[in-house]
């Protein structure tokens, strides 16, 4: 889920000056409404949200995907039958047992781009409802060319992790391993924002 931006410390990713305006079209809003560059402190163009789906011919670009939620805090974290998280804090939890984010471009064709980073990807906020997530955009992705690209995300972890929110481990946990976190999407490179690419 892209987390709510209300109630989100923003000082950080706001502050170092002035700078000229983005053009129309640039910044990334999630379905819900929340603005991605400002939630992320990212000044390139973000392609992730179905809203976000494409990037200039020759820009660099980040990918965002949806985020992990967890329970606020330990007090009234609920588990899977068995299930024992090695930190208390489900959030923290899931920072530790997060081991690397693979972003994959084109992948399947001549054209393919993986980039895998580490934990250093991370980050942690909270929502408007008091619940944690980390969010792992990528590094800054190449430019691509003009026409339409695809865009993959996985994940690994390196134990089972459960949010504790809820007893469904299909739903509230993620496996050891590696995990498909973002399918293969398609996505356009153009020439300005709202026009379609060519190929």
């Amino acid at each position: 889920m892209f987390a709510a931006l209300a109630g989100v410390a923003l000082a950080a990713a706001l502050s170092g000056g002035a700078q000229a305006a983005p053009p129309p079209g640039h910044d990334c809003i999630s379905p819900s409404g929340e603005n991605l560059n400002q939630l992320y402190g990212i000044k390139e163009r973000i392609v992730g949200p179905p809203s976000c789906r494409s990037v200039r011919v020759g820009k660099p670009f980040v990918l965002v995907t949806p985020s992990w939620t967890t329970a606020a805090g330990p007090d009234g974290a609920v588990y899977p039958p068995g299930y024992v998280p090695e930190l208390p804090a489900p959030i923290d939890d899931f920072n530790a047992k997060f081991t690397s984010a693979t972003y994959t471009i084109d992948g399947g064709t001549d054209r393919e781009r993986v980039v895998t980073v580490g934990p250093e990807v991370l980050r942690t906020m909270v929502d408007a409802a008091g619940l944690p997530f980390s969010g792992f955009p990528s590094p800054l992705l190449k430019p691509l060319r003009a026409g339409t690209h695809t865009f993959a995300v996985s994940i690994v972890l390196s134990a089972q992790h459960c949010d504790g929110l809820g007893t469904v481990v299909a739903l509230n946990c993620l496996p050891a391993g590696e995990s498909e976190w973002f399918p293969q999407t398609p996505f356009e490179a153009v020439e300005k924002y709202g026009t379609p690419g060519r190929p």
